[in-house]
């Protein structure tokens, strides 16, 4: 079906809009837009209800800015499409992320919901249940990857086992309609970021309206312990666990999941079609893990014994600051270029790699065994600024200590189009950086110290985009695409 379009909270959606009955909002989650819907799947609830579908900030047709992406926010973009189409009240489903909003946009819209399902989802918050990292990490390492690549990297942890080699041609044919309008990059990790960031929990036991929360039971990406700690905690809410499916629990079992959303909402599906697979329900509780390590402390504890002692130091210290809290505000992405003080190595900065990395950032090596200052060394922190750059699609971070800091700013004045901003550790003085944006920590050369302080800098750091130029090898910034978050 064409999409339509309205202006909302300060951007373009694109919608779609089904069927005659009550009304029906579905949201969509992570990187996926209003056409990866199973097809059979809407034509079956627009049947009974006017289904509407909307492509999310940053995927599809929608406007892909690289600001609004928190889930509240998002779920206002909701809200404004709901208003513009004169929709009081409605019935809500949200998928995966789309789930976050749907709960967010409950809890700032209470009047407007009537039924609320939550599919594949979760809260947040200090009683989640986070995937394991080998999960996340297919989730989330998709630069220098083609949209069917990355689609086809995620199918894996969100299929269920078995359901590829089963069902081929279905998955070929869903994918190649997600990838037709791929989300990007920047797009997705916003997306992923402002996810990991979401915190709903203690707005559960707010929830009055009927609840509906449906889960499978293999779900490797959001484990069913998420939906088993929601239902616990939204009054009233009725959980139902499909046995066999993965987190793609509604294209693995459409005609289940339309039994149960069409039962729940009151009416029932016509002409049910015995090609649509079946699955087996599981309505008892699940069992709940007692051990739900974040990805952030998973990977820390996993890093090598081989670190220097300043490398177990600082783990141990992020390790620890990530259990209290601080991790929640996860990056966003960026690049961040990492240049050893002089005479240092690359080798001594793999434990602020680590964490960076478990703190949401792509941080990458200069390539300098030993820093000295020659043309060698400069040749590869350009090429190290390049090659990040341009797999990542936006400018990057140039991070160094005091000791570095002559040749950071000579290559980040050189690089100006593949580089946003420079931080210095321990500078002892702050020099004139003729427009170039600079941040200066006191605090010490080590993640020891900086803790605190960098996170807060690099979140304070919008994203700039760039574009590869075909006729050039080099990526070139795009015109005007200077935003903060």
């Amino acid at each position: 079906m064409k999409a339509r379009f309205a202006k909302v909270n300060g951007v373009r959606l694109a919608y779609r809009v089904q069927g005659e009955g009550p009304p029906l909002v579905l949201v969509m989650g992570y990187r996926l837009n209003s056409t990866a819907w199973p097809a059979t799947f809407i034509e079956r609830l627009a049947q009974r209800f006017t289904v509407v579908t909307l492509d999310n900030r940053g995927t599809g047709l929608s406007d892909k800015p690289v600001h609004g992406y928190a889930i509240a926010n998002l779920a206002r973009d909701v809200c404004g499409l709901l208003d513009e189409l004169g929709m009081a009240e409605v019935a809500m489903l949200g998928y995966s992320m789309g789930g976050a909003i749907a709960q967010e946009f409950v809890r700032q819209f209470p009047q407007r919901v009537s039924h609320l399902i939550l599919c594949a989802t979760m809260s947040g918050g200090p009683r989640a249940t986070y995937a394991s990292t080998s999960v996340v990490r297919v989730m989330r390492d998709l630069d220098g990857l083609t949209p069917e690549q990355a689609a086809r990297r995620i199918w894996k942890v969100t299929y269920a086992p078995g359901y590829l080699e089963q069902h081929r041609a279905l998955a070929e044919d869903q994918m190649r309609r997600e990838v037709a309008q791929p989300t990007p990059l920047h797009a997705a990790d916003l997306q992923f970021q402002s996810f990991a960031e979401f915190d709903g929990s203690q707005a559960l036991a707010g929830i009055r309206c009927a609840t509906l929360v449906l889960t499978g039971d293999l779900d490797e990406l959001i484990r069913p312990q998420n939906s088993l700690m929601m239902a616990k905690l939204i009054p009233g809410a009725k959980l139902v666990v499909v046995r066999g499916a993965g987190h793609r629990v509604l294209w693995e079992a459409t005609q289940t999941c339309l039994d149960l959303i069409t039962d729940f909402l009151g009416t029932t599906c016509s002409e049910p079609a015995a090609a649509l697979p079946r699955r087996d329900v599981h309505r008892a509780y699940v069992p709940e893990s007692s051990h739900a390590p974040t990805l952030a402390i998973d990977l820390l504890t996993a890093w090598p014994l081989t670190l220097t002692k300043a490398g177990f130091e600082a783990l141990t210290i992020a390790r620890q600051s990530i259990m209290v809290g601080s991790a929640s505000r996860f990056g966003d992405g960026k690049p961040i270029v990492l240049l050893p003080a002089f005479l240092g190595s690359d080798l001594a900065l793999l434990p602020l790699a680590a964490w960076l990395k478990a703190l949401g950032y792509r941080p990458v090596m200069a390539g300098l065994f030993i820093n000295f200052e020659d043309s060698h060394g400069e040749r590869f922190l350009s090429r190290a600024i390049h090659d990040v750059t341009r797999r990542v699609g936006r400018k990057a971070v140039l991070l160094t200590h005091s000791s570095g800091m002559t040749r950071a700013l000579r290559a980040a004045n050189a690089h100006r189009e593949w580089i946003s901003d420079v931080v210095i550790f321990e500078a002892p003085h702050r020099p004139k950086t003729e427009g170039l944006r600079a941040h200066f920590v006191s605090s010490g050369w080590s993640p020891l110290h900086g803790i605190i302080e960098l996170p807060r800098i690099l979140r304070g750091i919008g994203i700039e985009l760039i574009e590869t130029s075909p006729n050039k090898a080099e990526p070139t910034p795009r015109a005007g695409d200077r935003q903060m978050r």
